[in-house]
């Protein structure tokens, strides 16, 4: 994992397009993502692209008079240790007493708990008729 795991809002969504496209992108290419959304100044992207190099989430080369980024830290490698390091500070590693919260919060519905109860029986076996 990158030195520095956790991600600001701005740098999270610069990762979050790079992850969701799956390749290597141009500057310009994530500026166009990223401008779905709302407006980007070019040097401002630039150097947030560099402070991602400097903690280790993209690598990048130039080519040509493009510089291209891929990601050396992948989406579910990020994710897992954010949600990790959550649980544990929030929640002192008690799922249960997340998911209770979400739910007297009504962040999280019956239907979500259902779901969630049929995703923990296919992991641990529970649904298999033996």
């Amino acid at each position: 994992m990158a030195q520095n795991h956790h991600l600001p809002d701005t740098e999270l969504e610069i990762m979050q397009v790079i992850w969701e496209k799956g390749e290597i992108l141009s500057t310009s290419d994530v500026k166009a993502l990223l401008e779905q959304n709302r407006p980007w100044n070019i040097s401002a992207l630039q150097t947030l692209l560099n402070r991602l190099i400097d903690r280790g989430f993209l690598e990048s080369y130039k080519k040509g008079k493009n510089r291209y980024y891929r990601p050396l830290v992948g989406e579910k490698e990020y994710l897992a240790e954010e949600n990790r390091l959550f649980l544990e500070r929030v929640n002192r590693h008690s799922l249960t007493k997340l998911v209770a919260s979400l739910y007297d919060s009504s962040a999280i519905s019956e239907a979500d708990l259902d779901e969630l109860a049929a995703f923990i029986r296919e992991k641990t076996g529970g649904g298999r008729n033996e």
